[in-house]
């Protein structure tokens, strides 16, 4: 498996837009999930990527440039091994 997944979860800004219509997520082909959460981030997305510097990459120049994210958190994965 040549792809990485990674989870980004993303804080709102205090000004953000009421989040009604999500599909400027569909702007981005990374994305292969998304879900509104509570506590401590407001968004949770799933992105597959080629590998780490594609993920910095997506966060810094895509997601971050939306006036709306004050801070996101990233975690990545590898597939080794799957039954």
């Amino acid at each position: 498996m040549s792809k990485w997944r990674a989870q980004v979860m993303v804080k709102w800004a205090k000004d953000a837009p009421k989040m009604d219509n999500w599909e400027w997520l569909k702007e981005w082909k990374e994305v292969t999930w998304a879900g509104s959460t509570m506590g401590d981030w407001d968004l949770t997305i799933w992105v597959d990527v080629k590998g780490p510097e594609e993920l910095e990459s997506f966060v810094h120049k895509k997601l971050r440039a939306k006036p709306w994210v004050v801070d996101t958190h990233s975690t990545w994965v590898k597939e080794v091994w799957a039954a």
